[in-house]
């Protein structure tokens, strides 16, 4: 940006893309293999309502967050990571209706 470009304004910034789907148990299970071998986790945040995170209960690992979605323990799971230089946000939840689980995923580019 040249110093005669005025600032953007977070009206005028544009939202990331969001990318939704359902995943199998079999291609959720590769999902978190490849989050474990391809990326960089940085949090894993257990979501326990639609609107609203667990209450801080410490860093939990992949295969926790895992076990608790399986479990039904937690409403959903967010996954943070780093992949191909950009920072990625997966939002895992239960879907009912096809017995596997919804995903949807942003890509976070912060300058």
């Amino acid at each position: 940006m040249s110093e005669q470009d005025p600032p953007q304004s977070p009206e005028k910034t544009p939202l990331p893309d969001l990318q939704q789907s359902v995943l199998d148990p079999e291609t959720l299970s590769q999902l978190f293999s490849d989050l474990s071998e391809l990326t960089e986790v940085l949090e894993v945040i257990p979501k326990a309502a639609a609107q609203g995170y667990v209450p801080e209960c410490g860093t939990l690992t992949l295969e926790e967050g895992r076990a608790l979605l399986l479990s039904g323990r937690v409403r959903g799971l967010q996954i943070r990571y780093q992949y191909q230089g950009s920072q990625w946000w997966d939002t895992l939840l239960p879907d009912a209706q096809s017995g596997g689980f919804r995903i949807v995923r942003i890509q976070h580019d912060f300058a």
